[in-house]
Parts: structure tokens; C-alpha cells; sequence
């Protein structure tokens, strides 16, 4: 793990150790930011989980992790259920099973996170959960954490509106997370900026091109799967 990393964990930790105990579940947004965690046993007495998907692709189910939610989902990412589960579900066990005062976000500023994050948050309203939601929102490239605590309210609506409907949002959210919802529905475009690109380098071998989108498109936050799966779309 990156030393400045792990520096500003422990800073938070020194300032807000109650999210580091058993009252509380913290959530990462993924398995590697998990397994960094772990090994270097950051995340005190508390639980911790990865969130193991990637809501920015594929379609969705207005109820949050429901039965239909699961198949849907599974088959978006071609995906059996059992393994959507093992990958996604299994890891969140805590999360449906136990009773938390402090649920802390982990998620950064673009619109891959911001959609994962916007997919928790309504499953917090959804489950009626009655304890305080914090965010730690931070930037990948340099893990600068900014910590803030979030009220929940709009955040299905707003889920139901963007990731289920496709459509601009009634009610206004974070202004990173509005940023994040206007890149999402333009990468619903057929001809959106990230296709562009891509069939005007057609020449370039799928690896070196990814890199570029990488490098050119931070803000969007996607992998290589999704990004490898645009390119065979558009080659």
C-alpha cells in the first residue's frame, strides 16, 4: 500500500476512532482497496466489506439487491447467479444481517464510484437503516479523504430516476455527484466521446488504447472490462 495511504487512514482513525469500532461498518469500493486494508490491518474493531460491482453498466432493478435485482444484474455482467452472489452479495453479509450505529462510505469522485455509491445509498433508505451515514470521498490519484456526514432521503428516488429510468434527476444531489450523473447518461449516447475516440484509433491495439482512455478519461472511472467492451463494440 501506497505509504500516504495508509498515513491518512491512521489520521482519520486518530480523529474519528469510533468508526473504527464494532458500532460500525465501513464499505470500500472494491476488492482491492479490501484486500490493501486487510493485510495491513487498517480498519481496527470495526467490519468492513467491498462493494464488488460496477452499476455504471448494464440495467437495473428499482429494489436494491432483491431476488430480481440479483438476475438482473447477473445477467448484465453475463454472470451466473450463484457467482453474481458469491462475487457481489456474499461479501455484503454484514450488511444485511447486523445492526450498525455508523455505516462509512469509501468511495471516490468519479462517475464509476459515484454510482456505486448512489446504489448503497438507496439500499440504506430502502432497509429503512436509522443510524448515521458518512462518506469518505477521495480522489484515486492522490487519497486525499474528505470525510462529511450524509442525510438520507432523495437518494432511491434519485437512483430509480438515473440507474433504473436513464433520466436526468428531479432533485439535486452533491455537486460531485451530479457531475458524475451527467457522465453517466452521456455514456449512454451512442455516440459518446469515449466511441469517438476509439474509432478514431482503431489502429492501436486494444491494451495500448485502453491505457489511453485511462489517461484521458479519468473522470469516467471505468476498468478494462468496461472499457475493452466498448472497443469490441466499436472495432
Amino acid at each position: 500500500m501506497n505509504i500516504s495511504r495508509e498515513f491518512e487512514v491512521e489520521k482519520l482513525k486518530n480523529e474519528k476512532r469510533e468508526f473504527f469500532s464494532k458500532d460500525t461498518l465501513n464499505i470500500l469500493n472494491g476488492q482491492a482497496m479490501y484486500e490493501e486494508f486487510k493485510e495491513k490491518n487498517l480498519m481496527g474493531d470495526s467490519d468492513f466489506a467491498p462493494f464488488n460491482e460496477a452499476m455504471c453498466v448494464n440495467a437495473t432493478t428499482k429494489e436494491v439487491f432483491s431476488k430480481g435485482f440479483i438476475k438482473t444484474r447477473a445477467l448484465g455482467h453475463h454472470e451466473s447467479v450463484e457467482n453474481y452472489i458469491k462475487k457481489v452479495i456474499d461479501p455484503l453479509a454484514n450488511l444485511f444481517n447486523k445492526k450498525y450505529k455508523y455505516i462509512v462510505l469509501w468511495f471516490g469522485e468519479d462517475m464509476f464510484c459515484q454510482m456505486n455509491l448512489l446504489t448503497l445509498l438507496s439500499y440504506l433508505e430502502q432497509s429503512s437503516f436509522d443510524g448515521k451515514v458518512f462518506l469518505n470521498s477521495f480522489k484515486e490519484d492522490e487519497f486525499k479523504v474528505s470525510q462529511f456526514e450524509l442525510t438520507l432521503g432523495n437518494y432511491a428516488s434519485v437512483y430509480n430516476e438515473v440507474l433504473v429510468n436513464r433520466q436526468k434527476p428531479s432533485n439535486g444531489l452533491l455537486p460531485v455527484m451530479d457531475q458524475a450523473i451527467d457522465i453517466y447518461l452521456d455514456m449512454l449516447k451512442e455516440n459518446n466521446e469515449v466511441v469517438k475516440y476509439i474509432s478514431e484509433n482503431k489502429d492501436l491495439p486494444t491494451t495500448g488504447l485502453v491505457n489511453r482512455l485511462f489517461q484521458l478519461f479519468p473522470a469516467i472511472g471505468y476498468g478494462d472490462s468496461q472499457y475493452i467492451e466498448i472497443i469490441n463494440k466499436t472495432k
